[in-house]
């Protein structure tokens, strides 16, 4: 959970900036157009001769990059009890019901040819602050400048430095791997761990009851 917290508090401190940057460019010759252009696309800061580090790294300011993923599906896995796929493909349009406390996405329902509702309840509390609910929200909104730059209807949208989109299923395993080896989780005996975002939601479900 702590490295979900850190990507939500760089992309607001990002948010920040570029708001404060908006209000009073430190440039009379940048434009409220370059400005705009900044805000959904992350160029290079008006720059061209930057590098590409040197974008990646001012992107990571405002966007999900890649390596943001890992925990953040985790964190989402063991929140919701969705499968990996359901979870990648969750749409970006939503119901948020400010009176009830609620958050409706409608997914499909492959089986039966429809659509199926998911209905969280925003859980958000000083006593239980995350709820499926509450990361679905806080993931549409960390995503939602990269959704604007590349007219994407998906939850999970990412900038790199071939420009914004979503994420390819097939890569996210390794990204998992790649964060557990990184923190160097072990298992009972001490041996590394390898988990998978299906074993993740295997033993969240078991911890629930589910």
């Amino acid at each position: 959970m702590g490295d979900a917290v850190a990507v939500r508090d760089r992309i607001d401190r990002g948010d920040s900036l570029l708001a404060a940057y908006r209000a009073d460019p430190p440039s009379s010759a940048v434009t409220a157009v370059e400005i705009e252009t900044l805000d959904l696309h992350v160029l290079d800061l008006f720059d061209r001769t930057n590098s590409p580090a040197k974008r990646a790294d001012i992107a990571q300011g405002l966007f999900l990059t890649r390596e943001d993923l890992a925990p953040l599906l985790v964190l989402g896995t063991g929140l919701s009890g969705l499968r990996p796929s359901e979870l990648l493909n969750l749409p970006a349009s939503h119901q948020h019901d400010t009176v009830r406390g609620t958050v409706t996405i409608r997914v499909p329902d492959h089986r039966r040819g429809s659509n199926a509702a998911l209905r969280w309840k925003l859980r958000a509390s000083d006593d239980q602050p995350w709820g499926p609910g509450d990361f679905y929200l806080m993931v549409h909104r960390l995503t939602e400048r990269a959704r604007r730059a590349s007219d994407s209807d998906r939850l999970w949208c990412l900038w790199s430095l071939t420009g914004t989109g979503t994420l390819p299923p097939r890569s996210v395993a390794p990204l998992v791997k790649e964060w557990a080896h990184r923190h160097r989780l072990s298992d009972d005996v001490g041996l590394p761990l390898e988990p998978t975002l299906l074993q993740v939601r295997r033993a969240s479900l078991l911890a629930s009851g589910a």
